[in-house]
């Protein structure tokens, strides 16, 4: 197993006793990266933290990754490197990586090879974690785009930005009635004591794993929040750390499974009923679109097989619900709210205001 340097104040030049400052490691798998992932390293090593590692997994690279890798060693920030043997699917690559960070880290940050923090993310985001030791993630605004520089399109809202600080359960009810949109995988500190609660840290769906661990473990932790824009995520064609993942519509899919599987610790039972109908609407719409826009017969079997095996069979009225639900959110301009349960969003701010 790889050494893990000790922290050591010669590494960090800012002014600064690195001895209680917590250690972060940064963690980056990557599958044939070569196209970006020397700006994701050059990144870190531009940070202004003082006291932090770099673990990237190379899941069997056949491209430039590895000497692109090999570039980085000597920088600022320690780099820690490993090779799998074989390509590995995407969900074990990420569990593999982020099982690297050593014992002495008090957090982590997992950094897709595609991706960007700011200079100062991995400081505000400590700031703020360390305001309160029952904080367990802490996220913070983030920006989507093809290029970093170019236009790009904000992401992360929602959440009142008058404080910084988030009971966890209140947060996930929040999240699956959509009053916010404040997950940031892209961006997203973990204290590093979660991975000796959860074994294994990612859940077996490889869709949207990043977020189901997030739901997972605001259970039971407070969630922190930075109120910038510290991230940026790389939308392009090759989005995959391995070479097997599921298809994009899983996405749908996986969202009903957060109610399912999250909702009955977080809100009562109509609220819960409330929430499970106003997403159904939602997916019901979406299995017309691909059945009749996109012509795409084997898609819309293949959900229906999903929902039918959770006892749910859509029938006309229910297609007919769907369609009114979007013609009445159009008219009224409030795309942006398919799926999402307003009804219950002033309460869910008044419970808020009372923590």
């Amino acid at each position: 197993m790889d050494s893990f340097p000790d922290r050591n104040p010669s590494l960090c030049p800012l002014d600064r006793d690195t001895s209680i400052v917590p250690l972060v490691a940064i963690v980056t798998p990557v599958y044939n990266g070569a196209s970006y992932l020397a700006e994701t390293m050059a990144c870190v090593q531009a940070q202004s933290y003082p006291n932090l590692i770099h673990i990237v997994l190379d899941n069997a690279s056949t491209d430039a990754t590895p000497e692109i890798i090999n570039r980085f060693s000597g920088g600022r920030v320690p780099v820690v490197t490993r090779r799998n043997p074989e390509t590995i699917p995407l969900r074990d690559n990420w569990e593999t990586a982020v099982r690297m960070t050593p014992r002495e880290a008090d957090y982590f940050l997992v950094l897709c090879a595609d991706d960007l923090i700011s200079e100062d993310a991995i400081e505000k985001l400590v700031g703020v974690a360390e305001s309160d030791p029952a904080i367990g993630v802490v996220g913070c605004l983030w920006t989507m785009g093809t290029d970093p520089h170019g236009v790009t399109e904000p992401c992360g809202k929602g959440l009142p930005n008058d404080r910084s600080i988030f009971d966890g359960r209140w947060f996930v009810k929040a999240y699956l009635i959509k009053f916010h949109y404040a997950t940031s995988p892209q961006c997203q500190l973990f204290r590093r004591q979660l991975l000796e609660e959860a074994n294994p840290f990612y859940a077996n769906e490889e869709m949207l794993m990043d977020i189901d661990v997030c739901l997972r473990a605001l259970i039971h932790w407070k969630y922190g929040f930075v109120h910038g824009e510290l991230g940026f995520t790389r939308v392009h064609g090759g989005r995959v750390t391995a070479k097997d993942t599921a298809p994009t519509q899983a996405f749908i899919a996986n969202w009903l499974a957060f109610i399912n599987r999250y909702g009955p610790s977080v809100m009562p039972p109509p609220d819960l009923d409330k929430c499970r109908r106003a997403f159904l609407r939602a997916y019901f719409r979406r299995l017309l679109l691909w059945r009749f826009r996109d012509r795409d017969r084997g898609l819309f079997e293949s959900h229906l097989a999903i929902l039918n095996a959770q006892g749910i069979h859509p029938s006309a009225s229910d297609y007919a619900g769907a369609l009114l639900d979007w013609m009445w959110l159009v008219a009224r301009n409030r795309r942006d709210q398919v799926g999402a349960v307003s009804s219950l969003w002033p309460s869910t701010r008044a419970e808020l205001m009372r923590t």
